[in-house]
């Protein structure tokens, strides 16, 4: 029987790369010219340099999505965003539901 234990993970941003932690020990680095990330524990949600928003399962990216991005968060299948404007924009599954 093999019991597996909580394992927390985090990221930060070197050097324009997303670098993924589990239990503090890098475990991974992917993506290229990376301004910011946030994860869920399980999708990490980045923003390239370019403004746009860049989701990843297990290191391999699954979509791309918005424009004008500065920072975001992440949530299950919802990432929000903050853009340049300032506006505040929320996403399910990459489609845009809605902004404020």
């Amino acid at each position: 029987m093999v019991i597996e234990i909580n394992k927390m993970k985090t990221v930060r941003v070197n050097n324009g790369r997303v670098e993924e932690f589990e239990n503090g020990s890098l475990r991974k680095t992917y993506g290229s010219n990376i301004t910011a990330a946030a994860t869920d524990g399980q999708t990490v949600a980045a923003v390239t340099r370019a403004g746009r928003i860049e989701t990843y399962v297990n290191g391999s990216m699954r979509q791309t999505f918005g424009s004008n991005a500065v920072s975001v968060q992440v949530s299950g299948d919802t990432v929000v965003v903050q853009t340049s404007s300032g506006r505040t924009e929320e996403y399910v599954n990459g489609s845009i539901r809605r902004t404020y």
